[in-house]
């Protein structure tokens, strides 16, 4: 049976990943850090529960001792959201966004190549579009996408002699809890800045919290990540990007080939009341 380590299982794209693994026969090593997620993880077949914030290096040192010694796959999927204009943004917001999109992730693979490598396994990433688009608002959350873009890109050419993929899924946005929970999470971000900050960026803030509304609406299937992990861990000749859905595919078509001062003026326009 092919082991694979899923990192943020308890929940939105992690849990649905795990669920088809464990459907398609994979031995799931799953890590979460809450007892409800880890003991809902427990009851699925082949699924075995691992206590783990990924931000605690020694926590992460210690994942090989329970992993099987070959491992077929990685799959990085743990991750957060820190939404706001850059200005406002708290240094210590910023700094945990890229620990736990950046460097945890990249700590995680450190730790289990061994046994990738005798596995001759594969690494995947959860990217997003937001790694190669940016948006107002978003730039703590984009430049942690960025990163870990060129970190996976780095990865892939390191890793050749050993034969080791290296992916990224690259979805936009998707029918999660992450995504359901997005304007109550930006009403928080908005209530903690400063009144002066709130007049400045009344407009932005406003025309924002409408984009967020209307994405809502056209989020995608899961469904179709899922498929684009399964196939990243199961092809013959993995790819190095899987896009999931075709409005992203169009924004990234539009942007190739716009002028930045245009998309600036059009993303502008789009998140300003």
């Amino acid at each position: 049976m092919s082991a694979v380590l899923v990192t943020g299982a308890g929940r939105g794209i992690g849990l649905a990943i795990t669920r088809h693994l464990s459907g398609q026969g994979w031995d799931v090593y799953a890590t979460a850090r809450s007892a409800d997620d880890l003991r809902d993880l427990g009851r699925l077949p082949h699924v075995h529960p691992l206590q783990l914030d990924i931000t605690d290096r020694s926590a992460v040192a210690r994942l090989p001792e329970q992993l099987p010694t070959l491992l077929d796959g990685v799959v990085n999927n743990a991750g957060i959201i820190v939404q706001g204009p850059v200005e406002t943004l708290p240094l210590d917001d910023l700094t945990r966004q890229l620990e736990v999109n950046v460097t945890a992730q990249i700590a995680v693979v450190q730790a289990v190549l061994p046994q990738l490598r005798e596995a001759r396994g594969r690494v995947v990433f959860m990217s997003s579009v937001s790694g190669l688009i940016t948006l107002p608002g978003t730039g703590a959350y984009s430049a942690s996408k960025y990163a870990l873009e060129s970190l996976a890109d780095a990865l892939r050419m390191e890793l050749r002699p050993w034969r080791i993929p290296v992916s990224l899924i690259e979805p936009g946005p998707t029918r999660t809890d992450m995504w359901n929970d997005a304007l109550d999470d930006f009403d928080k971000m908005a209530g903690q800045l400063t009144p002066a900050h709130r007049d400045l960026y009344a407009s932005h803030l406003a025309g924002t919290r409408k984009l967020l509304g209307r994405t809502q609406n056209q989020t995608s299937d899961p469904d179709k990540v899922v498929k684009a992990v399964d196939r990243a861990l199961t092809s013959r000749r993995p790819k190095r990007r899987y896009r999931c859905d075709n409005v992203s595919r169009a924004q990234l078509a539009l942007v190739s080939v716009t002028p930045t001062a245009v998309t600036d003026a059009l993303f502008a326009r789009a998140t300003t009341s």
